[in-house]
């Protein structure tokens, strides 16, 4: 595999929209929501062509039932993949890869850890310039070693993930409580 980071593309936004719209028709009354996260989310932001997409249903018990219909559009079901509680599924169509995120609506965890993520780039664009930085200087250092650029990511990621998610309560809620 070659880790290939690319400079921020608008395209990013009409694919994820063309695929919310398949899994919208999937999911149906099931579906809560569905959202664009990730880097290919960010504006300006450079990454990897993979548009994350994250689905919060009513209720990730019985998703297992969909999974010939997400089979139908591409998509490869691969379970909770090393998270619990969640459902992951991957297709890549022409060079760009979708991985799709499934949460019941009532893990707030997960949930809000991948929104505050996003609007965090989102609202602090020196935050995202390093990020993307970064990941073009681990691309060039592990140009065929996901997990060695994956590890590189690794603690920039989970100390950003703390910030934001404490950002994101605070900016969101009364006193500090959602």
């Amino acid at each position: 595999m070659n880790i290939k980071i690319l400079p921020y593309n608008t395209s990013w936004g009409e694919d994820y929209k063309e695929a919310s719209l398949s899994i919208k028709n999937i999911l149906g009354d099931l579906l809560v929501d569905v959202y664009h996260v990730g880097s290919t989310a960010v504006k300006g932001l450079s990454s990897r062509p993979i548009i994350d997409i994250m689905a919060v249903v009513k209720d990730i018990g019985i998703i297992e039932d969909y999974e010939n219909m997400f089979e139908s559009f591409g998509y490869e079901c691969l379970g909770e993949f090393g998270l619990p509680g969640r459902r992951h599924y991957r297709k890549c169509i022409n060079g760009i890869a979708y991985h799709l995120d499934i949460f019941d609506i009532y893990n707030e965890k997960e949930i809000i850890r991948l929104l505050s993520f996003r609007d965090y780039l989102r609202e602090y664009p020196e935050e995202a310039s390093f990020y993307g930085e970064l990941k073009q200087a681990l691309a060039l250092q592990f140009p065929e070693d996901l997990e060695g650029y994956s590890i590189g990511k690794s603690v920039f990621i989970d100390n950003l993930e703390k910030k934001a998610v404490e950002w994101y309560i605070n900016k969101f809620s009364v006193n500090g409580d959602i």
